[in-house]
């Protein structure tokens, strides 16, 4: 008989051993979670509600050239364990000094799920955004903190000089890049790795080949923001 119950402590826990690498600006953290396979099962498993998404929007291309959706697991009872791995996470961005104050975050595991509907070109990337604080006066950056967990490793993260003005992911979530964007560097996807940087910089999923996530394959992400507090 299949089991129809799990423990979130079980199933999202932490290796014991975890040794964060900076590099460019960015905290890796290689072999995040003991259990990456099962999680990769419970979350091939689920359904994912269409992100952005809105039936009376025609124009939006979600749901016509790829599938962009969010799966929120809310954390009704945040555990010790849960929240000593945050702090974890949290005091290795103090070490960055990333932060003079306090922080926030969201009790749940949350995770963009994607796959693409055509084999686009891979001059089109994800739209490049910024991630704000939640006080827009708040001059200290938002940490986004994004592990990897589908096995296609392809691609990452982009982070891209220049600025960004406005966001239309909800119309199309894929935005020509190269015409207007050089490429800073790349943030490579592993399975079962965890990156933190600062959200500030322009920056945005990243696909080499998008055949890898087509037919049954979807590209995971787990996302966490890190909100910068005052006293």
């Amino acid at each position: 008989m299949t089991m129809k119950h799990y423990s979130n402590d079980e199933l999202f826990r932490f290796n014991e051993k975890l040794t964060p690498v900076v590099k460019d600006g960015v905290v890796y953290i290689d072999n995040l979670y003991e259990n990456a396979d099962d999680i990769h099962d419970w979350l091939t498993s689920q359904q994912y509600p269409l992100w952005k998404y809105n039936e009376e929007r025609p124009t939006s291309r979600n749901n016509k050239d790829y599938l962009d959706c969010r799966l929120i697991h809310k954390i009704g009872y945040p555990t010790r364990l849960y929240q000593n791995q945050m702090a974890m996470l949290m005091n290795i961005c103090r070490d960055q000094g990333w932060w003079n104050y306090g922080y926030s975050y969201d009790e749940a595991y949350e995770f963009n799920c994607f796959q693409s509907l055509e084999n686009h070109d891979s001059a089109i990337q994800h739209y490049p955004h910024i991630d704000s604080a939640l006080n827009a006066l708040d001059s200290e950056s938002v940490i986004n903190v994004i592990t990897y967990l589908d096995k296609q490793e392809n691609g990452g993260t982009a982070v891209y000089e220049g600025t960004w003005i406005s966001n239309d992911e909800q119309e199309n979530l894929l935005y020509p890049v190269e015409e207007l964007f050089d490429i800073k560097q790349i943030i490579p996807h592993k399975f079962n790795r965890l990156v933190m940087f600062p959200g500030n910089q322009l920056h945005g999923a990243y696909i080499e080949d998008y055949s890898k996530y087509m037919g049954e394959n979807w590209r995971y992400t787990q996302v966490t923001f890190f909100h910068p507090q005052r006293k």
